[in-house]
């Protein structure tokens, strides 16, 4: 629940891209401090509560009128570009797709979308508020077929209004964009020479001689990049998708890396692997129909992405291990799932998804 390194390039020194993906948790925010900067900014007060980040500090508000929402203090070096364009983005949905079950921007006192704290201990932070949406993480339930097929649709649904916006803001590279795992050498090159190591260089340099070429020929548009299992609510009875939260990692990519991102959270831990990401690309499938490029590409970025949760985590953690159990929680299974995934001919792997993409998926 909160937007992962944002990449400007303000501050830096040497690549951008690589100076500010080193950003150390920002020193802890006290709650008496948060509460003020809230009722100054927004107007609102309440019980602080505080909520899971890796960069951001976040907070779900409870009013003494039983109201909840979400406050987010962004870390100190975010370009407040990326925090705007963020709020914008959700502003657009709101009004565009008011049906898409988004967070809804709380204005200001002044009736801005956010903040920068003037004074006192969080002076210069930047803040924003939005709405809590109720429902179970994705993450908590136990899916069925026709769950995941309504994820592929939801996450198709918020892509065609997604495509509907542009900023310079969201193309700047963004560290967890597919296209840009050429640019994740130098994180493996600083990690423990193991096995593993081995192995995740070698996936790499795979996608760069086979699968980058290719994928920069597919389309692009605004996607939403990490509709994982701790970024989606359930509702109460399973069967459907109440509340898409997290848009810190929106950027321009090739559209058929949202739903490979979305499709990995998906590998099972049981026989069938890939029959939960089938299905789920099967609903996005019948919603936005895939080109046979991209439904080709697909296997190859299921497998990029998994590698590239593995090599960032592996890293950071390493970097910083005050907050390793958090970054680290999901990473024991993406090994899983990644050696799973290599015991599987990439032929196998192609077919099963073809079959979930009827009618034919053509380039025409």
């Amino acid at each position: 629940m909160t937007s992962r390194e944002a990449i400007s390039g303000c501050d830096g020194s040497g690549d951008p891209f690589l100076d500010l993906i080193r950003l150390t948790p920002s020193a802890a925010i006290a709650e008496a401090d948060a509460a003020e900067s809230v009722r100054a900014a927004f107007g609102l007060s309440g019980a602080l509560e505080r909520l899971p980040g890796e960069a951001d500090h976040n907070f779900l508000l409870k009013t003494s009128a039983g109201r909840r929402y979400v406050v987010k203090f962004a870390h100190l070096r975010v370009d407040p570009r990326v925090v705007s364009v963020q709020t914008q983005v959700l502003r657009h949905l709101e009004s565009s797709a008011p049906e898409l079950p988004v967070p809804h921007i709380v204005p200001t006192v002044n009736g801005k979308p956010w903040a920068m704290v003037g004074n006192g201990p969080l002076r210069g932070r930047i803040v924003h508020v939005t709405t809590y949406l109720d429902g179970q993480l994705l993450s908590s339930v136990r899916t069925s077929p026709a769950l995941r097929y309504r994820l592929g649709v939801t996450l198709a649904s918020l892509g065609r209004t997604l495509r509907e916006f542009d900023d310079a803001v969201v193309r700047r590279p963004l560290l967890w964009d597919i296209a840009e795992m050429p640019r994740l050498r130098p994180l493996i090159a600083e990690l423990p020479r193991s096995a593993g190591t081995s192995l995740l260089d070698e996936q790499l340099g795979r996608f760069i001689t086979r699968v980058a070429p290719r994928l920069a020929a597919q389309r692009t548009q605004l996607v939403h990049n990490d509709f994982s299992p701790d970024n989606v609510l359930i509702s109460t009875d399973l069967s459907r998708v109440c509340g898409i939260i997290d848009f810190g990692d929106i950027t321009v990519t090739a559209l058929v890396n949202d739903i490979a991102i979305a499709a990995g959270y998906q590998l099972s831990d049981q026989a069938d692997l890939l029959g939960p990401a089938v299905d789920m690309i099967g609903g996005y499938h019948a919603t936005t129909p895939l080109s046979a490029s991209e439904v080709d590409l697909l296997p190859e970025l299921i497998l990029a992405r998994v590698v590239a949760r593995i090599v960032i985590s592996e890293w950071r953690a390493a970097r910083f291990p005050e907050n390793r159990a958090y970054i680290m929680r999901n990473t024991a299974r993406a090994w899983e799932h990644l050696n799973r995934l290599l015991d599987i001919p990439t032929y196998e792997v192609a077919a099963r998804i073809r079959s979930a993409c009827r009618p034919e998926a053509t380039d025409a």
